[in-house]
């Protein structure tokens, strides 16, 4: 199992730009808890635009990372669904909020007999896979609903924000473990408590233990997390999504239990095997969604890598 990623010691921001991004925190928490829902979300997906133009180097990874994968056909339709993404992620923050006070959000609850089934028998909890695609928060607020969850988070840099968001309890019986200070065996002894475990596997995994796999055609270093946890505790994994399809509507998915078999002979070829095969089923569901999708993550980190390494060799 991947241990934690090392923490980064990063460059602190001056005081002021600490406090105008709590300023605008706070205004957005009040806008939310004042303004009509509409009126919200309209907001928010101004401020997906604002953030769209004003962060160019996230622009031209969003672009770049559509165009490579084949999602975008041109540049013109990269941006266009670059700047769809950039809203989604806003409408993402800003639904969490209002969720609570909508009860009907969830209109479409895809849960078959078997997984139903499998998640009533289970008594090592079981694990939700997904990425963050459509409203991942959504996803995670709907299974708390019925089982305690745990998922992994990385703590925001501005404490006085992150203390805002804390106090809001966004995410309502929602245990978290810190990405850069927790423990595999955290991870292992949530499963053990009979919780669900949340995991977002879809962004670059540094450090030795990461699996190579393919990523929308190109190679991506990917955390194996969900599957070594399965070996370790027999838990069932879910596929689990949350799309948008209307104002305050959402449908959350859960596919069939998935299990996997690691043979002592092969075990690093097949836990590659299974986590590709959850990469691509995430995939599957990107290409239907792909304005839902966070794409201003540098996921190809590793084929970037590889690229520069060629370039170079050619230059010699």
């Amino acid at each position: 199992m991947e241990s934690p990623e090392p923490t980064r010691r990063k460059r602190p921001k001056p005081r002021i730009f600490e406090s105008v991004e709590y300023g605008f925190a706070l205004l957005g928490v009040w806008l939310v808890d004042h303004a009509p829902p509409r009126m919200a979300l309209r907001l928010a997906k101004f401020i997906g635009d604002v953030a769209y133009w004003c962060m160019p180097r996230r622009r031209r990874i969003a672009v770049d990372n559509l165009l490579k994968s084949g999602i975008a056909k041109t540049a013109r339709e990269a941006r266009r669904l670059a700047r769809a993404s950039a809203q989604s992620i806003a409408l993402t923050v800003a639904e969490s909020f209002l969720f609570p006070r909508f009860p009907d959000a969830v209109s479409e609850l895809d849960v078959s007999d078997a997984a139903k089934a499998a998640i009533d028998a289970s008594t090592c909890g079981f694990i939700c896979y997904s990425g963050h695609l459509g409203n991942w928060e959504v996803g995670a607020q709907t299974v708390a609903r019925y089982r305690p969850i745990t998922g992994i988070a990385r703590p925001m840099d501005n404490v006085r924000v992150q203390a805002l968001m804390d106090k809001k309890q966004m995410r309502a019986d929602f245990e978290t473990i810190d990405k850069h200070s927790g423990r595999p065996m955290d991870l292992v002894r949530a499963l053990r408590r009979n919780r669900a475990l949340a995991i977002l596997s879809d962004q670059h995994a540094s450090g030795d233990s990461a699996v190579v796999i393919d990523v929308f055609g190109r190679p991506a270093k990917t955390f194996s997390t969900p599957v070594v946890l399965q070996q370790l505790t027999g838990a069932p994994i879910f596929f689990t999504y949350a799309i948008r399809t209307g104002f305050m509507r959402f449908r959350v998915h859960f596919s069939d239990p998935i299990y996997y078999t690691v043979s002592k002979q092969s075990k690093a070829e097949d836990i590659r095997s299974a986590t590709e095969d959850l990469s691509k089923r995430l995939e599957e569901i990107i290409r239907q969604h792909p304005d839902q999708y966070l794409w201003a993550h540098r996921r190809w980190k590793y084929a970037e890598r590889l690229e520069a390494e060629k370039k170079a060799k050619a230059a010699e």
